[in-house]
């Protein structure tokens, strides 16, 4: 079951508090990259839409010139996408062909990414691509020990936007670059200063899995105990159903824990690689791919947890996938 061709990608930008969402959009909504996105944000009044000429406003809809379709949510967000489906099929606002989806400080992507999945009337209209997550480039190790939303967001997320990057010392910078990627391994790291991002950079980010990498990572922090990191790599083809029943059982039985999983996957008679990703306990399709990333022929998997220890997964993974 591949991403059906008629399933518009989406895209969810999240971030605490103070983070530089907002800047960030501000600079996204006059690229000229954002042509035929849909952005769907909390407020018109956040975002500085003032030096654009706006075609049209319907209902909380507003259409740039740049052909970016920036409209706010009302009510919920499962009827402010339909309602944006539903336009487009009207010839109310011009076709869009993906969406970005900016949350509050304090959402996790998770509850959205399944809000995607479970609503059949979305999931067969659209599907998640990928979730970038906004840390404050100043603020971040502060927040990352007072704030857990923080650190859920990261290992959620696939694309991690260091904020303020010209506002502070290369020193904290540093130290919060290995932090976040402690967290979530499966990462992009990238610094940003005024919100300036490449929009292809945003939306194309999905496919990064650091090569050699500890067998697991274990978070000392106390702060962090519970969030925790278990990856596996290896060139020996794995058989899909003993992987489906071991993932089946894992998410069946914990599937609160569950923050993230991504792998690129070599399976047993077949010559494509596989990729697989959830967020929260919500599996994408698993998608075929062309070619090998990086032109490795292995299988590379991370998944991120809390409340477990990478321990037991390692130890049931042994034993229900690879014996």
């Amino acid at each position: 079951m591949a991403e059906g061709a008629n399933q518009v990608p989406v895209t969810i930008i999240t971030g605490f508090l103070g983070a530089g969402k907002t800047t960030v959009i501000n600079h996204l909504v006059n690229q000229p990259g954002m042509k035929d996105t849909a952005l769907i944000i909390n407020e018109f009044g956040e975002i500085g839409l003032d030096n654009l000429l706006i075609e049209s406003a319907i209902e909380n809809t507003l259409v740039l010139e740049n052909g970016c379709i920036c409209c706010s949510i009302r009510g919920d967000l499962v009827d402010t996408i339909i309602d944006l489906f539903i336009k487009q099929q009207n010839d109310l606002i011009p076709k869009f062909s993906r969406i970005l989806i900016e949350t509050t400080g304090l959402a996790q992507p998770g509850p959205i990414a399944e809000t995607l999945t479970a609503e059949k009337l979305l999931a067969d209209r659209c599907s998640l691509k990928n979730i970038v997550a906004i840390v404050d480039g100043q603020q971040g190790l502060r927040q990352l020990e007072s704030h857990h939303e923080v650190a859920a967001q990261l290992a959620q997320a696939d694309l991690a936007l260091i904020s303020k990057s010209d506002l502070s010392d290369e020193g904290a910078l540093e130290a919060l670059g290995k932090r976040v990627t402690a967290i979530n391994p499966a990462l992009t790291v990238q610094m940003i200063k005024n919100g300036e991002i490449d929009p292809d950079v945003l939306f194309h980010s999905e496919l990064h899995l650091n090569r050699n990498k500890p067998a697991h990572h274990h978070h000392e922090e106390h702060d962090l105990a519970t969030v925790e990191t278990w990856s596996f790599n290896s060139s020996e083809p794995l058989d899909a159903e003993r992987l489906q029943d071991w993932l089946t059982m894992l998410y069946s039985l914990r599937p609160f824990a569950m923050l993230r999983l991504k792998g690129i996957l070599q399976l047993i008679g077949q010559e494509q690689p596989v990729l697989l990703q959830a967020v929260g306990s919500s599996f994408s399709p698993p998608e075929e791919l062309d070619s090998w990333p990086g032109g490795f022929e292995e299988t590379n998997l991370v998944l991120i947890f809390r409340n477990i220890s990478s321990q037991e997964i390692e130890t049931s993974f042994k034993q229900h996938v690879l014996k």
